[in-house]
């Protein structure tokens, strides 16, 4: 559940994950793509894709072609993701997920430009960065340590809507550690102290 203290009535936040077949953002696809909300909404679907899954996603992801056959092509996923962003429209929106700033943006973006779709304003917070600053005696900050940090049993990983949830998790610890350090854990100054570290 989303730690209310952090919450606002006026704000949306919206935990979001892809899985691609690898990480050029001009020539890989997006093969699933997850999203959770602070007030109950979700969404989640995978994609079709044109090519055969390199046998690494597939050992990463346990994602198969066969799964993918019959799902729904990548134009109307990210329709689908950006209805699910849209919705309540009228609140300013974070976009927050794990390293995002290096990945996930960027993939959805040139993938959204592909089909002339754009994603709507929000804000983006990163994880990632958040665990950079204020866990800096720690070597490792993926998503994989963070969640045998924080004991989060994270019993799908690789998979979008599992790592959602662990980075949801994750997001609320992180918020309690920036608090400690900051006195403040406001999106917005989260966003001032992460966005170019």
């Amino acid at each position: 559940m989303f730690l209310r203290s952090y919450s606002n009535r006026n704000s949306r936040f919206i935990w979001f994950d892809i899985e691609t077949t690898g990480f050029n953002i001009f020539h890989g696809h997006i093969i699933e793509i997850a999203a959770v909300d602070n007030i109950g909404n979700e969404f989640s679907t995978l994609i079709k894709c044109p090519r055969k899954l390199p046998k690494k996603i597939v050992e990463i992801t346990n994602i198969t072609d066969d799964m993918l056959k019959d799902q729904m092509g990548i134009k109307e996923a990210l329709k689908g993701f950006i209805d699910f962003i849209n919705i309540d429209s009228k609140k300013k929106k974070y976009l927050i997920g794990h390293n995002i700033y290096n990945f996930d943006i960027p993939f959805v973006k040139a993938q959204c430009a592909k089909y002339g779709l754009k994603l709507p304003k929000a804000d983006y917070i990163d994880t990632m960065r958040i665990s950079q600053l204020v866990l800096d005696h720690e070597y490792y900050h993926n998503l994989n340590h963070l969640c045998g940090l924080f004991r989060i049993k994270n019993t799908n990983a690789h998979r979008a809507l599992s790592d959602v949830y662990a980075t949801q998790i994750i997001y609320q610890n992180l918020v309690i550690l920036f608090r400690r350090k900051f006195k403040s854990a406001s999106p917005n100054f989260i966003i001032h102290k992460t966005r170019f570290v």
